[in-house]
């Protein structure tokens, strides 16, 4: 009972966010915003943190309380004794939310004081760094716009044609913006075809880390050839098809704007709404709509009308369907949890492979960690998350033949989503090593078998 006066509570509180919202358009780019780390230890912490999640995403008041962490539903002490959540709360919520949590013993530590000023930080360099213009202007000491990373294409493939084998256009954005895909590669003397392993970032607009991870890593494969053993390795023995955006007009929304930063959605005029988007990772048709996506259209997990509603995933779509049977691995990176998920995350059902997939994630995700220490948990989503239908994950595996499907969370260090330009280089070195644990693995099974 005392539970449920307390989420009863919660909601009061929530109702009385509405009757005070400000409009993102006018707010003063988050400034005075907080992010807390949360400790939950029971499963009664659990479900209240979850509650609140859902009902700021279902009221569309994520612009003043976000739960920016992806929680499971079940608390297991036989697996972890307690999860971290990250939340953000704006100035007018901080009292009410902390006294809550408070009185429900629920630990909280500040882990951004004030979010303008991190997005200041992140807008501060990206500035500094347009100014060195090599690469395209592509570096890795900040985040950049989706023009850079489609100058950045051109120039790797103008400095090594013999390794950046094709740039190709995919398709246009619903906002008009071309969608690239690029395939890097040493090809075979023989002429006989590699192994191909598929990756793609930032689906999710404002995970600005992943799109900085991913082109890091395969501008160090390509750019290493010649000096780094594991690069040149990685480039003979597979062929990498890498889509640096999947959401780009979503992606240059959220940089568009300080108010935008935390968009996370396509930017599609959705029919008979006034709200804007859909959660393009539960839009593609396998198992669309089972689990863990909502048909409201205000809601971050709004999987559209209809499967491929966005012209983005049937883009991808396509261009991965021309690559069977040549693509046996996807890598869909996100941020930010610090987790390898693996197939299925539309049921708790197992793959017929999932002790496969499962010893090569851990090897991979080993590899990681040795790095910088930053451990991860390896699983699938129901398993250590939640159910979510839908998305890149299954599609890949079920529709597309790729055994090794995974989506890495990459590393949070309490900052979520506004991940510091600072951590780019080490985030992509330490994936880096993983991603060269998968490619092993499907080289070892496919790569004399393949022809």
């Amino acid at each position: 009972m005392q539970l449920a006066l307390i989420v009863v509570w919660i909601g009061s509180a929530i109702l009385l966010i509405a009757s005070h919202f400000v409009d993102a358009d006018v707010k003063d780019g988050f400034r005075g915003y907080k992010v807390y780390r949360l400790t939950i230890q029971s499963q009664r912490q659990l479900d209240l943190i979850n509650r609140i999640s859902e009902d700021v995403d279902q009221k569309g008041l994520t612009d003043e309380v976000d739960v920016w962490t992806e929680l499971p539903r079940v608390f297991s002490p036989q697996r972890r004794n307690s999860f971290t959540a990250l939340i953000l709360l704006s100035p007018e919520k901080q009292a009410a939310f902390l006294e809550t949590f408070d009185s429900e013993s629920i630990s909280h530590e500040v882990t951004i004081p004030d979010l303008a000023v991190a997005i200041e930080e992140e807008s501060r360099f990206s500035l500094e760094d347009t100014r060195a213009v090599e690469n395209g202007g592509m570096t890795w000491t900040a985040y950049h716009r989706y023009s850079t990373m489609v100058s950045w294409m051109d120039s790797l493939r103008s400095r090594y044609p013999d390794l950046v084998n094709e740039k190709v256009m995919i398709g246009k954005t619903y906002e008009g913006r071309n969608m690239y895909l690029l395939k890097v590669g040493k090809p075979r003397a023989d002429g006989k075809m590699k192994p191909g392993i598929y990756m793609d970032a930032n689906i999710h607009a404002r995970e600005w880390i992943a799109g900085a991870t991913l082109t890091f890593m395969v501008n160090k494969m390509v750019t290493e050839y010649e000096t780094n053993s594991t690069a040149r390795r990685m480039m003979n023995e597979i062929d990498w098809y890498i889509v640096p955006s999947a959401n780009p007009d979503g992606y240059e929304y959220s940089h568009a704007a300080p108010n935008n930063r935390l968009w996370r959605k396509t930017r599609r005029v959705n029919p008979f709404s006034t709200d804007t988007g859909c959660d393009a990772n539960r839009n593609f048709d396998f198992k669309w709509m089972v689990a863990g996506a909502v048909q409201t259209p205000r809601e971050n997990t709004y999987a559209g009308a209809f499967p491929y509603s966005e012209i983005e995933n049937v883009h991808v779509t396509e261009a991965l369907l021309a690559l069977v049977p040549q693509v046996k691995g996807m890598l869909s990176f996100h941020s930010a949890a610090q987790m390898w998920l693996l197939p299925w995350a539309y049921g708790y059902e197992r793959s017929e492979d999932y002790d496969e997939l499962m010893r090569v994630g851990r090897a991979a995700t080993d590899a990681l960690t040795a790095v910088y220490g930053i451990p991860y948990e390896v699983g699938t989503a129901p398993d250590i998350l939640y159910r979510a239908a839908g998305g890149t994950l299954d599609w890949a595996k079920a529709k597309a033949g790729a055994k090794y499907s995974y989506t890495p969370e990459l590393r949070d260090l309490g900052f979520g989503f506004v991940l510091p330009p600072n951590q780019i280089i080490p985030s992509g070195l330490e994936t880096f090593e993983a991603v060269n644990v998968i490619a092993q693995a499907i080289f070892e099974e496919f790569g004399p078998t393949l022809n």
